[in-house]
């Protein structure tokens, strides 16, 4: 492996990460063979969503002490809307959604709601590799 393979493949996990839905096609597009895309498709994913847990983790720990001191509600109308999104399609709504709106909305909102769970971050996982094998095979096969 030659530093030129290592580089490609990390700026390829990180497109994957910021903009999971179209890395298959770009991929496939610039020559990439479709189990490398779909490799780095799900490694940009998976990346993102065990990097992304602690962050969100202390982000709404630092947010909800930040609101009870300045003495701010709750529940507001918007968190009440959030809240019926998040009954109405639970986790796996959240994980199937998480592949249009991508790996850190994704996260961001399952991490959010359902961090107390265990299957939380498997589910996503299982979530991101679906989409990323769904959308590398119609780039692969739009390419025939």
């Amino acid at each position: 492996m030659d530093a030129t393979f290592i580089l490609e493949s990390i700026g390829w996990v990180g497109f994957s990460f910021v903009k999971f839905i179209i890395m298959p096609s770009t991929a496939i597009a610039a020559g990439m063979d479709p189990w490398s895309a779909f490799g780095h498709s799900v490694a940009g994913a998976v990346l993102g969503l065990i990097l992304m847990r602690p962050v969100i983790r202390r982000l709404f720990d630092w947010r909800s002490r930040v609101r009870r001191s300045k003495g701010k509600p709750t529940f507001t109308p918007g968190r009440r809307r959030i809240v019926r999104i998040k009954q109405r399609f639970g986790l796996v709504g959240i994980a199937f959604l998480g592949g249009v709106v991508g790996v850190p909305v994704g996260a961001f909102l399952a991490f959010k709601y359902f961090d107390n769970r265990a299957l939380t971050l498997p589910v996503m996982i299982a979530s991101y590799v679906l989409w990323s094998a769904a959308l590398t095979t119609l780039s692969a096969l739009a390419l025939i």
